[in-house]
């Protein structure tokens, strides 16, 4: 499994971040954790074959995390007709919303083969490549609005995505389920709590390694690696174009 982080930023995007999105390729398919950057834009630079993009999760339906879904969906169902991805999203107002600015902007939008789905706590997506699993996290509960956290399994890994959590992790959101089992790697945000709010749960982790991103304010950015190796586990931020292998 290869891990290509397409956007870092927080909610705002900076000269060097794009906003929130991850690209995950399995056997030549590829899918993604949000879609905050401009998605499609990034894919054709990267020359990825747009055929081979099977599935697009997000973790909320705030901004920076679902911007990019209009272009790269608009464009899949008026000009590459020969697309099929499947794009889940968190709440079915912003998906009509989605499908109704698409019919207005490009005059039609199939469907059918650009498939928009609702992701629910009991989802679970499983193809020949891939098995994603939600958790809901406390990020939008204020409002009654879901958030997810996900767990990602291929080729014998795991990996697990926080989305966005509570502010101050006041709700003790940090995910319970890489405290109780083991992973190959967690990717954390780091926005809406400090560092010293999220140590006693990295003191407590059982993933192999910890990359953050999603950091705000960027001062956090030294603060995070000079937690590398404290717990036992290598801790890094990353940055827009950094990959990795599992």
């Amino acid at each position: 499994m290869k891990i290509t982080f397409l956007g870092t930023s927080h909610g705002v995007p900076a000269a060097d971040r794009y906003c929130s999105c991850t690209m995950l390729e399995v056997n030549g398919a590829h899918y993604f954790i949000d879609a905050g950057a401009p998605l499609i834009d990034l894919l054709l630079r990267r020359h990825v074959d747009l055929n081979s993009v099977k599935t697009i999760f997000t973790t909320h339906f705030h901004s920076d995390h679902v911007d990019g879904l209009v272009s790269f969906a608009g464009l899949c169902s008026w000009y590459f007709k020969t697309t099929t991805p499947r794009i889940y999203v968190t709440e079915q107002k912003g998906m009509d919303a989605m499908k109704a600015l698409l019919e207005t902007a490009i005059g039609s939008f199939d469907g059918e083969r650009v498939r928009f789905e609702m992701m629910t706590p009991d989802t679970v997506y499983e193809d020949e490549n891939i098995r994603v699993t939600p958790f809901p996290t406390q990020h939008l509960a204020g409002a009654g609005r879901p958030a997810y956290s996900y767990l990602v399994e291929a080729e014998g890994k795991k990996v697990f995505f926080s989305g966005d959590l509570s502010v101050h992790l006041e709700k003790k959101d940090f995910p319970a389920y890489v405290l109780n089992n083991e992973v190959d790697l967690m990717i954390c945000e780091m926005a809406h709590f400090t560092v010293d709010e999220v140590t006693p749960y990295l003191e407590k982790c059982r993933a192999n390694q910890v990359l953050f991103n999603h950091v705000f304010p960027l001062a956090k950015l030294a603060q995070i690696d000079a937690l590398d190796g404290r717990f036992g586990y290598p801790i890094h931020t990353v940055n827009d174009n950094d990959e990795i292998e599992l």
